[in-house]
Formats: C-alpha cells, structure tokens, sequence
C-alpha cells in the first residue's frame, strides 16, 4: 500500500541536500528531477519499491484508481509493483527527489 508522510521540520531545512541525505541514509539510491507544468507521465510500475519526495511544486499521483495530491515536504512510498504515473499541477515547475535501491547492486534503480 502506498503511503504519504509529511515533512518534519524538525528533521531540518527542507532542502535538497536534506531530502536526498535522508533517502541515501535509508540505502537508497536518489535523483533529483525539475518538470514544468503540465507534464504527464503515464501510469507504469517498477519491481522495486520507490519514494518520491517534493520539494517545491506539486505533482497529482495516480496509483491505479486512487489520486494523490503532493506538496512542498510530501513523501510518497510506493511498494513494489505498484501501478502509478504523475502529472504536475499548479503554474510553477515541480522539483522532487526520487529514491530507489540501486541497480548497480543488482536490484532496480531510481526511475520515475
């Protein structure tokens, strides 16, 4: 089941370096990514288990049939498997850190 934590103030400035730090910290691989308002991405899913972290802007998370609104300091986990794609809302780009465990270990990597 996919899950939303919010942003804990007291973890630190919510920042870059803050968010890709915390998923690093947790093993995961992270990417960072800037997308412009409008951009889609279809629905799609991964064998690995992903977090997507928002810094600024907001994404629209489809997973399957459920709609989920991401904001400055959101989280989203998904499991593995999981049925998802994104667009991003609002008139200002999204800037948002994706975490995964790394294929060069031999499992899957950070992707959308």
């Amino acid at each position: 089941m996919a899950t939303v934590k919010r942003w804990d103030p007291t973890t630190g400035p919510l920042q870059l370096s803050t968010l890709r730090t915390a998923l690093q910290q947790e093993g995961l691989s992270t990417a960072w990514w800037s997308e412009v308002p409008g951009k889609r991405v279809p629905q799609h899913e991964h064998p690995f288990p992903e977090a997507r972290w928002v810094l600024s802007g907001f994404l629209r998370v489809y997973i399957g049939n459920d709609v989920v609104d991401l904001g400055p300091g959101d989280r989203l986990d998904l499991p593995p498997g999981t049925t998802h794609g994104f667009e991003v809302v609002g008139l200002s780009p999204a800037i948002f850190v994706t975490g995964a465990i790394d294929r060069t270990h031999g499992a899957a990597g950070s992707d959308r």
